[in-house]
């Protein structure tokens, strides 16, 4: 499956995870509350770091600890950042990390607690794998393929118009279906590009 991970840090997640601290789940329920304002949040099973720094969509991992909050959430992990997001720091630093080594994908952005923001990177290229694993062990001290063990509380995130998004997503697979498989070759560049030759 690859490094997959998608984060979003409020504060100093190394010294978090060293302290051992209980996460708070009340608080947890009040940051996806703020960060998913109109959805409907339901708890969802705890999860682990380790197992879910990358969840299923539809899914968020928070853990709330006195040095940081993480929270694990595909569709807030973007480069640009949500404006809501970059307000709820407030006058904490901000790192939101993203990478699928699947695809090849890698976006991340820093800020410091004053807001000023440090750098940021959203490029799909297959090369990046050693630029991920660098910018991560800087910034959380850990790498998207070896997280460390750290309960997260979970919740399920269900959007006002998701039967409508449900439906759109069911009739892009049945065009695909329809359309048939596609034969693929990987270009002189590493990239894959449809094979129009038959044979």
């Amino acid at each position: 499956m690859g490094a997959k991970a998608a984060l979003v840090v409020f504060g100093d997640v190394q010294a978090a995870l060293q302290n051992g601290a209980t996460p708070d789940r009340d608080a947890a329920e009040a940051v996806v509350r703020a960060l998913r304002p109109g959805c409907e949040i339901t708890p969802a099973d705890d999860g682990d770091l380790c197992e879910d720094a990358y969840p299923a969509d539809g899914l968020t991992y928070v853990a709330v600890l006195p040095e940081a909050t993480i929270v694990c959430d595909q569709e807030l992990a973007t480069v640009p950042v949500a404006e809501h997001v970059l307000e709820y720091a407030g006058d904490r630093p901000l790192v939101v990390f993203a990478q699928n080594s699947t695809s090849g994908w890698l976006a991340f952005a820093e800020w410091t607690a004053d807001g000023e923001l440090v750098r940021a990177h959203d490029a799909e290229d297959h090369g990046q794998n050693g630029l991920a694993d660098a910018v991560a062990t800087e910034l959380f001290g850990f790498t998207s393929e070896n997280p460390p063990s750290a309960v997260l509380h979970g919740f399920r995130v269900t959007h006002p118009d998701q039967a409508a998004r449900a439906a759109a997503f069911d009739a892009a697979v049945a065009r695909m279906v329809q359309a048939g498989p596609r034969r693929m070759t990987l270009a002189a560049d590493g990239s894959l590009v449809p094979l129009t030759d038959p044979s």
